[in-house]
């Protein structure tokens, strides 16, 4: 009985020892710590997104006392646009490690756009209702952000700035189907604009660095952006003589309008020198 005990004790401990062994070797080595990186430098960017504006316009007779043709309406406008930009960032070290800010400018090509009609009572030149189309095609923008470090590879931010869109020209149409210029042009424009205005928006940007595109220097964007632009009042003109607006050169109406937009875009983001000497912060 002693012998068997005996055997089994040996037995164990060395069954102990060799597990022992075994796990040291299969240990995995410790991890190593989080790659910290510089957010500091120059980048460039690309992408899609989408938008919507609202208008909120108004039209009136031409001359004093300036007679109320529709009492104002909210035109919706919608669709794509492809975005470029360029921008420079720095990020601050010691205590504000996680904190970046940066300047940046960014132009969209757009075909954001939306039905427009208005009334015109009786006694203005030209058909009693117009109908035509609003289309926003560029716009452009300047402005700073400030950014917050989430982890070594994940930026969020807000920014804020300046920009200016540009609206193509109205060519009205006949929208009374009670006379014959139903459909069809009725020698009335309202001119191209070039409108200004300010925006806020804020989104984030993830490397690529560690993911399954790993491309050094390479981002994901997502942002979010609102613009107002101001009011302004621009002259529709009877462009063509002989047709139902009036004599040509002169003015018919007055349109007077105020336009918000919002756009929603993703874009890949390059920095050249992403990987640099990395900045020492809290995470």
């Amino acid at each position: 009985m002693k012998k068997i005990l005996l055997a089994l004790t040996a037995m164990a401990a060395f069954t102990g020892s060799a597990l022992a062994a075994d796990m040291a070797v299969k240990a995995p080595p410790p991890m190593a710590p989080a790659p910290v990186y510089n957010w500091t430098g120059f980048w460039i960017s690309g992408g899609i997104g989408y938008g919507l504006a609202d208008l909120d316009t108004r039209v009136t007779g031409p001359t004093a006392p300036f007679a109320l043709f529709d009492s104002g309406r909210d035109i919706g406008a919608r669709g794509w646009l492809g975005k470029v930009g360029a921008g420079f960032d720095y990020q601050f070290a010691g205590p504000l490690g996680s904190w970046v800010i940066g300047v940046f400018a960014d132009g969209s090509w757009s075909n954001i756009k939306g039905q427009d009609s208005f009334y015109c009572p009786v006694g203005c030149p030209g058909p009693f209702s117009f109908a035509g189309q609003q289309q926003n095609d560029w716009s452009w923008a300047v402005g700073g952000r400030i950014g917050y470090v989430v982890t070594p590879a994940l930026l969020t931010y807000f920014n804020g700035g300046w920009t200016q869109s540009h609206w193509k020209q109205v060519n009205w149409f006949g929208n009374d189907p009670t006379v014959g210029s139903f459909g069809t042009f009725a020698g009335l424009v309202l001119p191209s604009q070039t409108r200004d205005g300010w925006f806020i928006g804020g989104g984030t940007e993830y490397s690529f660095a560690n993911s399954w595109l790993p491309i050094r220097g390479l981002f994901w964007k997502n942002e979010v952006r609102f613009s107002e632009f101001q009011d302004k009042t621009y002259s529709q003109l009877c462009t063509v003589s002989g047709l139902s607006c009036g004599t040509g050169g002169t003015i018919h109406s007055l349109a007077r309008s105020h336009i918000y937009e919002q756009a929603a875009t993703t874009e890949l983001v390059y920095r050249f020198n992403w990987g640099g000497p990395g900045v020492v912060a809290k995470y």
